[in-house]
C-alpha cells in the first residue's frame, strides 16, 4: 500500500475529546462513551483511552454505522489527500426516523449523492477548513476588529449543541488507487474529522445547520445535475383543487419542494429557472377554482430574484437573540378560523429538473407560503402577479 493509500485508510490515532459545557451534554457523554470518564473537576476534559475505530463502509464508501468522535484537536496537514481524487460522495446515514411532523419526509432520504465534476474544488474546500488554532485566530481577530476584548486561546470554550438529527453526514472521497478517505461531519459540534485530524466547518464554534462544506458540495452537485438534466416542464395548474389541500393543515398538504434536498442554506431557488407558471384561484365551496394562468420561459432571472426575496426569512438582532421580522400567522399550519379565499400559486422549474411550489395568499390575509411557515407578502410580488394574471 502506498503512503497516500495508507493516509486515506486512516490508520491508528490518538483522540482527545472536548471540554463539555452543559449538564445535558455531559450526561449524554457518560451514557454513550465506551471509555472511563475521569472528572477531577466539574466539566473537565474527557480523554479516550484507545483509538476510535473506523466505521464499516458500504459499496459507496459510506459508513453503515456511526462512530461518535467528540474532539476539537488534531495534527496539522490536509484533511484528505488531493492527488488522484476522482469523485466525492455525500453520505447520509439514517439513524432515527425524521422527527419533524410538519415537513414532508424527503423522498430520497439516506440515498448517497456523488459528485464527479468540480472534484478539485471540493477537495480544496475540505482542506481549507480551519483547525482549532486557525479558528481561534479568526475569532480573536474578529473580536479585535469589533473593538471587544480579545480572549486568550485557553479561555475560548468548546461545546456542542444537542440537536436530534435523523441522519449523520459524511464525505467519502474516492481515488483511482486505494480506499476512500471518509470525513465524518458532526453538525452539533460543527466539525469535520478524519484520521485524527479535526477541522471546523466555517470557523464557528457551533453549526447546527448543514453548513459549509455541505453547502459547497450541494452547489457543485446542483451544477452537475443542471448539466445532465433533460427538459423539464412545470406542472400545469390544477383546475379545481380541494381548498383544504391549499391551507397547509398537515405536512402532506405542504407546497411541493423538489429543491429542498439539494438546497442546503442557499436561497429558496438557488439555480437558474427554465419555466414559471402562475395560477390564480378563487374559493368555491370546498374547492378552489382556476380563474387564470400564465407561463413564462424567458427573462426569468428577475423573477427568481423576486421569489427568493419573497420566501426569505428576515431576521434582526433583538437584545441577545434574533427575531424573525417577516413572519405572519396567515397561512400557518393547522386548523384556522378562516380558510383561504383568494390564492395565487407559482410553480418554478429550474435547470436541475426540480420543481418548487410557492403559494401566495391574497385573502382573507396576505402571505407567501413556501413550506409550512408564512412570510409577509411583499408588494412587489403581489403587483407582479397582478400584472401577469390581470387582477
Amino acid at each position: 500500500m502506498t503512503s497516500s493509500a495508507k493516509d486515506r485508510a486512516g490508520g491508528g490515532r490518538s483522540y482527545r475529546a472536548p471540554t463539555v459545557a452543559g449538564v445535558l451534554t455531559l450526561l449524554a457523554l457518560m451514557a454513550t462513551a465506551s471509555f472511563p470518564l475521569g472528572l477531577p473537576e466539574a466539566f473537565s476534559e474527557v480523554r479516550a483511552s484507545a483509538a476510535i475505530p473506523e466505521p464499516p463502509l458500504d459499496a459507496d464508501g459510506c459508513p453503515t454505522v456511526w462512530v461518535n468522535r467528540w474532539g476539537f484537536d488534531g495534527p496539522p496537514g490536509p484533511l484528505v489527500p488531493a492527488e488522484g481524487a476522482t469523485s466525492v460522495t455525500l453520505c447520509e446515514l439514517v439513524t432515527s426516523p425524521p422527527r419533524n411532523s410538519f415537513l414532508r419526509p424527503e423522498r430520497d432520504l439516506g440515498v448517497p449523492r456523488t459528485l464527479t465534476v468540480g472534484v478539485p474544488a471540493m477537495i480544496t474546500t475540505l482542506n481549507a477548513l480551519p483547525s482549532r488554532v486557525a479558528a481561534d485566530a479568526r475569532i480573536r481577530a474578529r473580536e479585535k476588529a469589533a473593538g471587544r476584548p480579545v480572549p486568550e486561546p485557553d479561555v475560548l470554550s468548546y461545546d456542542c449543541t444537542d440537536v436530534g438529527f435523523s441522519t449523520e453526514l459524511s464525505f467519502a472521497v474516492h481515488y483511482a488507487d486505494g480506499p476512500p478517505a471518509v470525513v465524518l461531519l458532526d453538525r452539533n459540534c460543527g466539525t469535520a474529522s478524519r484520521a485524527g485530524r479535526v477541522r471546523f466547518f466555517d470557523g464557528e464554534r457551533r453549526v447546527t445547520d448543514d453548513g459549509q462544506p455541505v453547502d459547497a458540495f450541494l452547489a457543485l452537485y446542483r451544477e452537475q445535475l443542471a448539466s445532465t438534466a433533460s427538459d423539464v416542464e412545470p406542472p400545469a395548474c390544477a383546475t379545481v383543487p380541494l381548498a383544504r389541500r391549499m391551507e397547509n393543515r398537515a405536512y402532506t398538504d405542504a407546497p411541493r419542494d423538489d429543491i429542498r434536498r439539494n438546497r442546503g442554506r442557499a436561497v429558496h431557488l438557488p439555480t437558474r429557472l427554465v419555466a414559471v407558471t402562475a395560477c390564480r384561484y378563487v374559493r368555491d365551496g370546498d374547492r378552489m377554482r382556476l380563474r387564470g394562468h400564465r407561463t413564462l420561459r424567458d427573462g426569468l432571472e428577475p423573477v427568481r430574484a423576486l421569489l427568493n426575496d419573497a420566501t426569505a426569512v428576515r431576521v434582526r438582532t433583538n437584545g441577545g437573540g434574533e427575531e424573525v421580522v417577516n413572519h405572519t400567522e396567515c397561512g400557518r399550519p393547522g386548523p384556522g378560523p378562516t380558510g383561504v379565499r383568494d390564492l395565487d400559486v407559482v410553480w418554478a422549474a429550474d435547470l436541475t429538473g426540480a420543481v418548487a411550489e410557492i403559494r401566495v395568499w391574497r385573502s382573507p390575509c396576505r402571505a407567501v407560503v413556501a413550506d409550512l411557515g408564512g412570510r409577509l407578502a411583499p408588494k412587489a410580488l403581489l403587483d407582479t402577479l397582478d400584472s401577469w394574471l390581470d387582477r
